[in-house]
């Protein structure tokens, strides 16, 4: 897999330095491209998910799948920082990097996916859950990329 120089282009030929939540949840459901409009982060989200779908389906590879996800989430966040020199990997304090977020939001997708097609009724609690959870991580990947405030967050009273 390799990086392109350029970055990816919206329809109105602006660089467009991130995708956002919809374009990465449709990554995760597709397989890798070589498109070269396609962005690089797109790419490495679903090489993410197919390997968390190794992981259910094989999990003695385990080990060696793992170091595969840590090499594409650093990958990621070197990306991050080599394009986008104003953006961290992250830009707020106690958040995980992008990488890790990518990497986090693929499982989720990968999981709520298995139990949608698994479960014996769409309607199970368990099926919400997963899915409102891969919601809550893509509302965090929007939150991280344009580095707004989640509003679960608690704030002081005021006096």
């Amino acid at each position: 897999m390799f990086v392109r120089d350029h970055l990816p282009r919206d329809p109105r030929g602006r660089a467009r330095p991130l995708p956002d939540q919809r374009e990465l949840v449709a990554a995760f459901g597709a397989r890798p491209s070589d498109s070269d409009d396609d962005h690089p982060l797109l790419a490495w989200a679903a090489t993410l998910a197919t390997l968390h779908r190794q992981l259910r389906t094989d999990p003695l590879s385990a080990a060696g799948t793992d170091c595969r996800r840590a090499e594409l989430v650093s990958a990621i966040d070197a990306w991050v920082v080599g394009r986008l020199p104003g953006k961290r990997s992250t830009d707020h304090p106690r958040a995980e990097s992008l990488g890790a977020t990518v990497d986090r939001m693929a499982a989720a997708h990968v999981h709520a996916s298995h139990l949608l097609h698994t479960a014996e009724k769409v309607s199970d609690v368990r099926v919400h859950a997963a899915w409102y959870r891969l919601a809550s991580l893509a509302d965090e990947w929007t939150d991280l990329i344009t580095g707004g405030v989640r509003e679960t967050v608690r704030r002081g009273r005021p006096a």
